[in-house]
Order: C-alpha cells, then structure tokens, then sequence
C-alpha cells in the first residue's frame, strides 16, 4: 500500500520536471530562432546566433565554421564566428580540415558529438580550455536534409553542461542553424548578384533605358543620367519626352517599333536630340506568361567611328586615285615636254606678225601651266616624306599669318588669332604643315569673296588628348551635297582651280597621325578642325591670348 501511494506521489513529479524541462528546451529553441530571424545577412545570423545559444545554455566559448570549399576527399571548413577567444587564438584555429567521409556520412548520422580536451587537435585551444577549467567541447553538425554546412563547437562549461541525452535538443538546434544559413546565403548569392548586374549595368559607357509599355521609362544606367539628367527626373516620365524632346515617338524610334512588333529592333542614323551618328536597339522582354512587359533601349554614339570609317574608305580613295593620276601625268609629261619645246623653237625661226607671236606666247603658257597641274598631281601621288622636327603649333600658324597678310589685306579680311599658350611640343614638319594651314587660310580668303572675318584658334583639348586647329570663314559655307567630296581629288568648284590642295592637305595631316573635320553651313559659314592626337599625359597650360587684324 505504502509503495503504491509512494508511486503514485513521485509520477507527478516526474511529469512536472519533464515538463518544466520541455518548456526549458522550447525556450532556448525560441529564442535561437528570434536571433536567427533578426537579419537575413550571413554574419549577423552566425553571431547572434552563437550569442544567443551560448547566453542560453551558459556556455563561455563557442565558434562556427562553415565550409569553404571541397579538395578531392578533403573538405576545408574556415572559421566564420566565435566567442569567447582572443584574436590571436582565433587566427591560430582559423582553418579546419576533414575528410569528406566524415562529415558527410558520420555528421549526418550522429550529428552531435563530445569531444574530450585529449581528441582536440589545436594545441593553444587545449591550453585555454586547460586554464578555463573546460574538460570537453560539443560538436554540433549545422545541415539542411540534404548537406552539411558547417559546424558549430561549443566548451560543455558552466552549470549547464549539457549528457548525450540532450542530443535531440543539440540536433535540432544544430537543424535550425542550417536552415538559416543556407537561406542567409542564398539572400546574399541573390544580393550578390543584383550588385554585379547593377555594376555591369552602371558600367556600360552607353545610354540603357528600360521602357514600360505605357512609354515610361522604368530605369536607367548612370551614363544616361550624364546624358540626359538625373534619374530622379527621368524615371516615370514618358521616354519621347527625354529621349527626343517630343511628345509623339518620331517615325524611325526603334522603342515603338519594339513596343509594336515585340521583336528586336536596330536603328541607325542622325539621333533626333543630339544630331550625329547613333545606332539604336531595341529588344523586348516578356513575363512567363508570355506577355510583353518592357522593351531594353540601347543608343550607341557612333559619330567618331562613322568619321574615321569615312576618313579610311577617303584614304583608300585617294590612294587608287593617286597610283591612277600618277600613272596619267607620266603619260602627259612627256609629250608636253615636246610641245613645250617646238613650240618655243618655232616662235624663236618664224617670222610672226604680233596676232601669231601672240597666240605663240598664250600656247606657251598653257603648256606650262599644264606642266603645273601635273606636277601638283605627281606631288600628290608620291609626296616627299616628311622630316619630323619638334615645333609649335602656334608658331606654323603665326607664320603662315605674316605671309597672309597682304592676301587678308587686299581681301578686306580681318583676322582673330586665339592661340593657347604653352601648348605642347609637336613632332612635325613645319613646312608641310605650314602647307596645309596655308592653303586653308587661301581657300578662306577665295570663298569670302566680299571681304569677311577668319578666326584661327589653337587649343588642347583633354579627352580625348589632342592639339585642335581650328579655323572658321564667314563664307557663304559648302553644300551638303559637296561636303562627302571635298577632299576627293580633282573636285573643285573654282574656275582656276585644280582641286588638289585639300586632297594633298589631308594626305599630309594623315602621314602626322592627324586629321581634318570639317563643319559648314550654307550661308554662314565654314570651320576646319585639324586634330593632332596626343600621347596620353602630354598637357599644356591654358590661359588664351587673342590678337586680332
């Protein structure tokens, strides 16, 4: 009787610790996973997560590794958190090594173990556990239901030193840690990546806009910011609006082709904001349902490339042209040579009234002025070579300025010099390049027939590096249609003209590695950039002095 009423007595004692223990257990794990869901960073998780254990069940040190990469049978775990250890113990135990087997098979069927301070393989966290009084270290295996992630070690210190029937407990926190860790690196692999696509995407040197399909414009990449504004005035506002100053997408857009058609869509051609030459892309991007969402606009400053492609296909002209008319004054110089010489026997035995001396002397000199015309052409076909000497810009300019004048004079035409001081030393040959700067200036004065203004200006221009000439006439300009023809050989539109000067002019800034834009406006006007590209650190001072006559 008495042992029955003891029995029944002690039951409900036991029920009461169990359940006291079980509230105990459900308390720690509730308060591991508030540590846990407190940040979906990877660093924050580990060290409140070690925190938050170590607080909970009194343990002094703790650390967690994770695994860092799988070598043949080896895997190497790095230290990712700890507690409880100095800085220099924690270099020293900062790589742990094991074989894959074991952790991948033994981890998973026992995944918490007891290690005696003996079984520790760093020797400086056997002293520190040695002089804490620490007899043994937990090991809790961090895994999801498919992989081991890492570990987690903990000193079994403390008045709560945890006996292997708390392993359930250990596992399931061991369960839960891993979880969030795979999660916390899965939020920053995705964060990782947004980085490296918004850094790829700010990176590219061209202009991005993403265009929903009401026209507005949903996002942009930081280089059409510095073309067309900041993004906050930009996004949400209707792309025609910024692209192109319209209200209504102009007939060549590639965005409302791509919007109507759902396909890729290239342009190319003058852009209708900033003029020039531009290639445009247009491609569309649907939702899984199929659906067009978006269109990805793309605009690709192709002027400079568009220039050098035509200044390329020019030179190659020229070179076929030149080979040409030098073959034809070879032909030509010979026989001229022949007239030339009868001619002027003839005029010296022939007794001629003054009408036949006459037309004798006109003959005469046509042939030689024939016998020029071939020598401009054979000069062109086989230039000399350049004897490259250092000199000064602005010194070919004032130079050629001084043997203007009486031409400028005679012309009523007044000139502005504004040379850049202190500009770099240039590599060249200070008679050809006087030749190309001469002609120029004559070419100006012929065109501005009624007298005008001329401005000569040197300057250095920083990106890309160069020394810039540029002369400007208050002509009447060049029509479009002559502009693609301007330098070809032999074109001219003057009466006396060979049209030679401009061909031998670009020929000669190309054997420089320099080149000649040209910008004119029928009725206002023409300027002449020639460009001398230079080494990149080559600077100049940039004060300006303006002189005029």
């Amino acid at each position: 009787m008495e042992s029955n009423q003891q029995k029944s007595f002690s039951c409900p004692i036991l029920s009461r610790e169990a359940c006291l223990q079980q509230r105990y257990e459900l308390q720690i794990l509730y308060d591991i996973s508030s540590a846990l869901h407190g940040s979906p960073h990877l660093q924050d998780v580990l060290q409140k997560a070690l925190m938050a254990i170590l607080s909970n069940l009194e343990f002094k040190m703790g650390a967690i590794y994770l695994l860092k990469e799988v070598q043949a049978d080896q895997l190497l775990l790095e230290l990712a958190a700890h507690h409880g250890v100095s800085y220099t113990l924690a270099n020293s135990i900062k790589f742990l090594s094991a074989p894959r087997k074991l952790i991948e098979g033994y981890y998973f069927k026992n995944p918490v173990r007891w290690l005696p301070i003996g079984k520790i393989v760093f020797s400086r966290l056997r002293d520190r556990m040695r002089e804490e009084g620490i007899e043994e270290i937990i090991s809790i295996s961090l895994m999801t239901q498919k992989k081991v992630l890492g570990l987690l070690y903990v000193t079994n210190d403390g008045p709560l030193q945890l006996k292997p029937d708390r392993s359930e407990l250990l596992t399931t926190i061991g369960q839960q840690l891993g979880v969030s860790i795979e999660n916390a690196q899965l939020f920053e692999s995705v964060e990782r990546a947004k980085s490296e696509l918004e850094i790829s995407f700010d990176a590219i040197q061209h202009s991005i806009f993403l265009v929903d399909t009401r026209m507005r414009i949903y996002r942009v990449n930081r280089t059409s910011e510095m073309v067309y504004g900041d993004s906050k005035e930009l996004i949400g506002k209707k792309y025609t609006n910024i692209l192109y100053n319209m209200e209504q997408p102009h007939p060549e857009c590639a965005i409302w082709a791509c919007l109507w058609s759902g396909q890729p869509v290239r342009r190319e051609g003058p852009h209708p904001r900033w003029g020039g030459y531009y290639h445009f892309y247009a491609f569309p991007v649907f939702n899984p349902t199929g659906t067009l969402e978006r269109v990805v606009y793309y605009e690709k400053d192709a002027t400079e490339a568009r220039k050098l492609e035509q200044r390329l296909q020019q030179s190659d002209r020229l070179k076929a042209l030149g080979t040409l008319a030098a073959g034809i004054a070879h032909e030509i110089r010979n026989p001229l040579a022949t007239i030339n010489f009868n001619a002027q026997m003839l005029l010296r035995e022939l007794s001629l009234d003054p009408a036949q001396e006459q037309m004798f002397d006109d003959m005469v000199q046509e042939i030689k002025k024939i016998d020029r015309i071939v020598q401009q052409v054979l000069l062109f076909a086989r230039p000399r070579e350049p004897q490259f000497l250092p000199n000064q810009l602005n010194d070919v300019v004032r130079y050629c300025h001084d043997l203007a004048k009486v031409h400028l004079r005679k012309a009523n035409v007044e000139v502005s010099l504004e040379l850049e001081k202190d500009i770099p030393t240039l590599v060249m040959d200070f008679s050809q390049i006087s030749q190309v700067v001469m002609n120029l200036i004559l070419n100006a004065i012929e065109a501005m027939t009624g007298g005008g203004k001329l401005s000569i200006k040197t300057e250095y221009q920083k990106a890309p590096t160069a020394l810039v000439l540029e002369l400007s006439d208050t002509g009447p300009g060049i029509l479009e249609e002559d502009r693609s023809r301007i330098f070809d050989p032999f074109f001219t539109r003057k009466p006396e003209g060979t049209g030679l000067g401009l061909s031998i002019s670009r020929q000669i800034l190309e054997k420089h590695g320099a080149y000649i834009e040209l910008d004119s406006t029928p009725g206002e006007g023409t300027t002449f950039r020639i460009v001398f590209p230079l080494p990149s650190g080559e600077s100049g001072a940039l004060p300006v002095q303006t002189t005029a006559t």
